[in-house]
């Protein structure tokens, strides 16, 4: 489930068929769900542990967008990420949602299986933005939004390749790959590269991780993985 059963999620649309069936999927996929069928009830709600609304824009009363733009408006809720899910498919609608801050948009019909992966997506790339707003606690830090690693606070140069490398090593703690997937899933299909390329790669990248290079250890005869247990708290 990948940590949803400890994620609220908010779901308001008008229509109760389709509301049952987001709320007997997402509650399946393991989210704390709760729903209301306009605007007006969801904002008398304690937002305060939602971690991210599913918003109609054609609600009747208040639409999707005035609640939205109220969300946004307000310190206490601003932070919650939005995934606007409408039957509206002008550009302009499109970027109106954007410009109020809505995180992202989904047309009726849906797919209920993309609908939750796009949730899952948002939830990873919000929860990582609140990190670095906050300052990450650790002094190792990969940020896979900007694209940036930083150790004790200052930025790490490093190539795309090296940076995917980690990523694909950081994302999969404890999995060991081989020196050829390794090559198959991070480095250029037009470079010409051999199984000591890795080595090379993974050489440097320790290098440049100063303290934390131990992060990435060698299994002798198998390849690569990455140790999570050596990151200081």
């Amino acid at each position: 489930m990948g940590g949803d059963e400890n994620k609220t999620i908010l779901l308001v649309d008008d229509e109760r068929d389709i509301l049952e069936v987001l709320e007997y999927n997402f509650k399946a996929s393991g989210f704390h769900v709760l729903t209301s069928t306009s605007a007006e009830e969801a904002l008398d709600k304690d937002l305060s542990g939602v971690d991210i609304i599913i918003l109609d824009v054609m609600l009747p009363g208040m639409s999707g967008f005035k609640m939205a733009m109220t969300l946004k408006g307000d310190p206490d809720t601003a932070r919650i990420p939005i995934i606007f899910l409408t039957a509206r498919v002008a550009r302009e609608d499109v970027i109106d949602g954007l410009r109020i801050g809505v995180d992202d948009y989904v047309t009726k019909p849906f797919s209920i299986q993309e609908l939750i992966l796009r949730t899952r997506a948002v939830l990873r790339r919000t929860g990582e933005r609140r990190l670095l707003e906050k300052g990450h606690p650790r002094g190792f830090y990969i940020d896979r939004i900007g694209k940036v690693v930083s150790v004790d606070g200052k930025e790490v140069p490093l190539t795309r390749t090296e940076f995917e490398l980690l990523s694909l090593l950081a994302d999969n703690p404890g999995k060991v790959f081989s020196r050829q997937q390794l090559l198959d899933r991070v480095w250029p299909e037009n470079v010409i590269v051999t199984d000591r390329s890795v080595d090379v790669g993974v050489t440097r990248l320790r290098k440049k991780l100063g303290r934390y290079s131990a992060l990435i250890v060698t299994r002798p005869g198998f390849g690569y993985c990455f140790n999570d247990e050596k990151i200081d708290t």
